[in-house]
């Protein structure tokens, strides 16, 4: 096969006031003093470790140190962790089959037992299909029985083969659909063509080939005067024959489109059955995507 899978609950305790007199960096002694959602959010205990993690091999960051966590696409599970730990996370994710990303943070949780604590800090990594990024993380938690649940030292890792290149906005994950284009709103193809790549799955190749077929079309602009069509958008995706894959595709298209017109799913030819798998569509991140009616 030519592609393969990219590359915590604590016994915790009540704030003590103020803040220094915690007991260690990820549990928090049990004292008198006020345990509130505020203070768990201002703790350095959680916002350090989130600053000081380091970039795992494989992934970028994409966030750091947010009290948010993201709502991203293709959502993937969680794991609860001892201890915060970046590296854990992201050897999670690099196993499962469709995680191209996680987001690692403290939440603030209930006790359950008898305790003379109100809050513990359960410490989750949760998997994601989709790019975690800063425009989904608005997870800011909830209150579910007068019982205030926050979000602190969320980092947010997205794996380098789905990395957008400069200028391009965040991959939005079509799963195993490939975008079919329809027709502007001037009757006009936005259909650029495409290209095959026979190697591992990295989505940086497909923006240097938009951004090489850009600089062509400006460089040789149309005869007739007529504004020359530049590569704005492209969708990548594995082609799998009989569920074995094949390659990487690249499709270009002149304007953004969104979620709506991935109804791709594949096709039959003769007794072959062709599928698309690890489905991403990216935007130059200057074009809002809207059609001028000529």
């Amino acid at each position: 096969m030519l592609f393969s899978s990219l590359p915590l609950l604590f016994a915790a305790t009540a704030l003590a006031s103020p803040l220094h007199q915690h007991s260690s960096l990820y549990k928090r002694a049990c004292a008198t003093g006020p345990d509130t959602a505020a203070d768990f959010v201002n703790y350095a205990g959680y916002s350090d470790p989130a600053l000081n993690a380091a970039t795992p091999p494989g992934y970028t960051n994409t966030f750091t140190n947010l009290q948010a966590s993201s709502n991203a696409d293709g959502y993937g599970g969680f794991i609860t962790l001892p201890s915060y730990n970046v590296t854990t996370c992201a050897a999670q994710c690099t196993s499962r089959a469709n995680c191209h990303a996680f987001n690692i943070f403290y939440e603030r949780t209930p006790v359950a037992a008898p305790s003379n604590c109100t809050s513990s800090a359960t410490i989750k990594c949760v998997f994601w299909n989709g790019a975690v990024n800063t425009a989904n993380a608005k997870n800011t938690g909830s209150t579910q029985n007068n019982f205030q649940i926050v979000i602190a030292g969320s980092n947010g890792y997205v794996a380098s083969a789905i990395s957008p290149s400069a200028g391009y906005a965040m991959p939005i994950y079509l799963n195993n659909n490939a975008v079919q284009a329809p027709l502007d709103c001037n009757g006009k193809d936005t259909y650029l063509g495409f290209q095959t790549f026979n190697t591992s799955f990295d989505a940086s190749r497909c923006a240097k080939a938009c951004s090489a077929q850009a600089a062509y079309a400006i460089a040789h602009p149309p005869s007739d005067g007529s504004k020359p069509k530049t590569c704005q958008f492209f969708n990548t995706y594995v082609e799998s024959k009989n569920g074995v894959a094949q390659d990487q595709k690249c499709v270009l298209y002149s304007q953004t489109w969104g979620k709506s017109v991935a109804s791709n799913t594949g096709y039959a030819y003769g007794q072959d059955v062709y599928t698309m798998g690890m489905s991403y569509a990216y935007s130059n991140a200057t074009d809002a995507g809207v059609c001028v009616k000529a």
